[in-house]
């Protein structure tokens, strides 16, 4: 199950009206979160003067559609693009969207819009907080008292954040040393959770770094890992070196999930024939790992449901990722089309899953002015695509989603920094707060803990864990 992700474009992108404050070098935010702390006064202040920074459309990961003799010896699928099927029917007809969604199976239920604000506040009960010093770095709840993400004796030390378990006691790490891949640091990110699995994302820093958070982010070299809460053991899955390509690209950060057997990776790499958008796969443990990750298909965004894989696949007319599909079976080789994409001005940029429900989220390109994306949701025992759509006042939300809820905000944005809970149980959407350059709540994968930042006192970032009502 997904239960954080982020949009893998920049948060930094800047529209008329929209103001912003520096975009994160990672999807948890570490580095937007030091930035936070010495430009406090500018967020705060004078939000409007505030320097925006980012790292492309993610469109860049394939300049132009590549033939099949192109992609023979450096990239070889599982899945193929003509597997894909062509979707047929238009959907959502009743509702003035700003792109045409076509499904395979057009449904007798209505589609519904919803606005983006809401004046109901939620109702959590807070169990405890924690960060604001740098010391800790939270990245998903797992219950309301534990939370995983990383820590460290010295928040001056870039290198020496370590994968942790972080409680109202202080921190548990999981490693004994520093993760380190060909003697460069290997700094944690954020993971999702399944089952006793939590897989997580490491970015190598190093003292050959250019200063600049995009060009170095772009071309990080990444690593996956795992801990099993009931192992207590933490293994590293795989890295971007296992693939057959000159150096890893990436236009943001996303999370690995997995489906408690394997762990699914949207990776971009970079090669004599152009860069790719590729879904990886490798086991988790001893018994279902390989030599080398498997790569399934072309596409990005990988979620993980009841049904399957859920992937945004590449369609062989188009180089953005557009087409939403799921591989089953014990091979990942059974291929089910559910809907398409068709825009000019927006593009498909993330895709959640937990358990029967699935989101979508679609956001404006880089060359459109519209400053809203909208976020699709649909329960697979009743549809195969998103019957009701949110808008939400932000080119680049922040979505997190959990067997009981999703939540979202405006990520780094600073204008419409509303942040929102949405139960599965109820559809009713409630307000979380607001946090201008961090609204980024966090839903637990199970259960009803949630994690909202806040700005404290000293202009940092803290975070109040507690429980949602569903009412």
């Amino acid at each position: 199950m997904n239960t954080l992700a982020s949009t893998p474009h920049a948060e930094g992108s800047v529209v008329p009206g929209a103001r912003t404050v520096p975009a994160p070098l990672h999807s948890r935010g570490r580095a937007s979160l030091r930035r936070f702390a010495f430009l406090s006064a500018c967020a705060l202040v004078a939000l409007a003067g505030c320097a925006s920074g980012g790292s492309g459309d993610s469109s860049a990961s394939a300049s132009a559609p590549v033939s099949p003799r192109q992609m023979d010896g450096v990239f070889e699928p599982l899945i193929a693009q003509s597997a894909l099927e062509e979707p047929h029917e238009r959907v959502c007809t009743n509702l003035s969207l700003p792109f045409e969604l076509i499904a395979m199976h057009a449904s007798d239920r209505a589609c519904e819009l919803s606005p983006s604000g809401q004046t109901q506040a939620s109702s959590i009960e807070e169990k405890w907080t924690l960060g604001g010093d740098f010391r800790q770095i939270p990245s998903l709840p797992i219950d309301s008292s534990e939370v995983f993400g990383s820590s460290t004796h010295d928040p001056n030390d870039l290198y020496s954040y370590k994968p942790a378990i972080l409680t109202p006691q202080g921190a548990r790490d999981l490693s004994a040393d520093l993760l380190r891949e060909d003697g460069n640091y290997v700094e944690p990110l954020d993971g999702t959770q399944n089952g006793p699995w939590i897989t997580f994302l490491g970015r190598q820093v190093s003292s050959s770094s250019t200063g600049d958070h995009q060009e170095d982010n772009v071309f990080a070299p990444w690593t996956i890992y795992s801990w099993n809460r009931d192992e207590q053991r933490l293994r590293t899955v795989m890295t971007w070196s296992d693939l057959p390509a000159h150096s890893p690209r990436s236009s943001g950060e996303l999370p690995p999930v997995s489906d408690g057997m394997h762990a699914f990776y949207g990776a971009k790499a970079s090669t004599d024939h152009g860069d790719f958008s590729l879904i990886i796969a490798q086991g988790l443990d001893d018994s279902t790992h390989s030599t080398k990750p498997q790569i399934l298909l072309f596409g990005a965004y990988p979620a993980v449901s009841e049904q399957g894989l859920s992937v945004v696949a590449t369609t062989m007319n188009s180089p953005l990722s557009s087409r939403v599909a799921t591989l089953s079976g014990t091979d990942f080789s059974k291929v089910t089309t559910h809907f398409d994409l068709k825009s000019q001005d927006y593009r498909i940029s993330g895709l959640y899953a937990a358990g029967d429900h699935h989101a979508v989220l679609v956001t404006p390109s880089s060359t459109s002015s519209e400053a809203s994306s909208f976020l699709g949701l649909w329960d697979s025992s009743s549809t195969d695509y998103p019957t009701q759509w949110i808008i939400v006042d932000s080119r680049t939300p922040w979505v997190s989603i959990g067997e009981e809820a999703i939540a979202w905000g405006a990520g780094s944005q600073a204008n419409n920094a509303q942040m929102y809970l949405r139960p599965w149980e109820t559809g009713q959407i409630t307000r979380l707060g607001e946090t201008p350059g961090y609204s980024r709540p966090v839903v637990a994968a199970n259960g009803r803990t949630v994690m909202i930042p806040h700005v404290n006192s000293q202009g940092g970032i803290q975070w109040s864990i507690g429980e949602f009502t569903a009412e």
